[in-house]
């Protein structure tokens, strides 16, 4: 940002009580449920440098924001300005990538990709620390409007217009859960076996989208199956699918960086304020992680049947094999889960 931020205890005090009350900023380690442990954040934070993720909802709403100038939300706005404070206030930088491959993916246009980054860029550089604290504080709700330059990004090497493996593995996913959901005749502990056996088969196995499967399958309050999910409509479904696939993949892109953190000079978490994002990323980061989840989402009896079910793939675990394309492997997967889908909407 352009400028230098002076705060007082009082700010800073603010900033951090409401971020820590939101929950809006995680790490498996810092923040698993939102709420940080301050001993973990400043050991890492005295190691290595932190980038902050925003998923698309943030960025979408800074953007119309910054355009406009205000937002007819203005809780909203407020939420953009706590989270410009707090990585201001922190010496974090953001980066909004991940969610403008979203949209570039879903129009395949890598021009359009780069003008939004240009845009997130463009609003990082203009408006000054003080402006966000101040909409953070909600001693403000609008800011003078910006007026883009409408050029793209340079020197950018990624190809936004690509949604990446983990997208397609999600699709491909997505739609095999609606599949499942569809059975209301099937268990929820057979549910969960099938999807577990055709993960295995196919994919290597996401905890995220696992966790996101037994929430859904055992009911889970405010849990919603993708959008579309419950009509006839093959076009809805589908969309639906790729939306929530989108959701979930950021989590799952993500993971590949904190998980394999010694490799990484820098340190990265994820901001979001989705309510399902949430629930998946606390409930697979528990102390007791997806096996706690299955305890308590499931009876004994059905428990010990997929915790069977797991250790027997584990033992005998053969990873699939994607061959020199993965992503002709994964297309190749999702038309076969779209045709299954069409099959079993003909038979309902």
């Amino acid at each position: 940002m352009n400028s230098f931020l002076v705060m007082d205890d009082e700010d800073m005090n603010f900033i951090w009580d409401t971020i820590q009350k939101i929950q809006i900023i995680f790490h498996p380690e810092i923040a698993p449920c939102g709420e940080f442990d301050f001993n973990k954040f400043y050991e890492i934070k005295r190691k290595k440098s932190i980038t902050l993720f925003v998923d698309r909802n943030i960025l979408s709403g800074l953007l119309k924001f910054c355009e406009k100038g205000s937002l007819k939300d203005k809780g909203e706005s407020q939420i953009l300005g706590l989270v410009m404070t707090w990585a201001e206030m922190n010496d974090i930088a953001i980066s909004a990538g991940l969610a403008v491959q979203e949209r570039a993916t879903q129009i395949q246009n890598q021009e359009e990709g780069l003008k939004e980054l240009q845009k997130f860029l463009e609003i990082i550089d203009t408006y000054p620390g003080q402006t966000w604290l101040r909409i953070a504080e909600g001693q403000e709700t609008e800011i003078v409007p910006m007026k883009f330059s409408g050029t793209t990004a340079k020197n950018i090497t990624v190809d936004y217009s690509n949604g990446g493996d983990h997208y397609y593995m999600m699709v491909a996913s997505m739609l095999h859960i609606v599949n499942l959901y569809r059975k209301r005749d099937l268990k929820p502990v057979d549910k969960i076996i099938d999807f577990l056996r055709w993960t295995y088969d196919n994919l290597l196995l996401s905890q995220y989208a696992l966790v996101y499967a037994i929430l859904l399958f055992t009911g889970q309050d405010n849990i919603k199956a993708p959008k579309g999910a419950n009509t006839n409509d093959i076009n809805r479904i589908i969309s639906g699918c790729e939306n929530q696939a989108w959701d979930i993949s950021y989590l799952s892109k993500w993971s590949t960086l904190y998980w394999d953190k010694e490799e990484y000079t820098e340190e990265f978490m994820f901001a979001t304020n989705d309510i399902l994002l949430k629930r998946i990323f606390i409930n697979t980061h528990e102390p007791n992680g997806v096996q706690g989840l299955l305890y308590e989402a499931f009876p004994k009896k059905d428990y010990n049947k997929i915790c069977d079910y797991i250790e027997e793939r584990k033992a005998n675990r053969i990873k699939p094999d994607f061959g020199d394309d993965a992503q002709t492997y994964f297309e190749k997967l999702i038309r076969e889960e779209k045709e299954e889908l069409m099959k079993n909407l003909g038979n309902e």
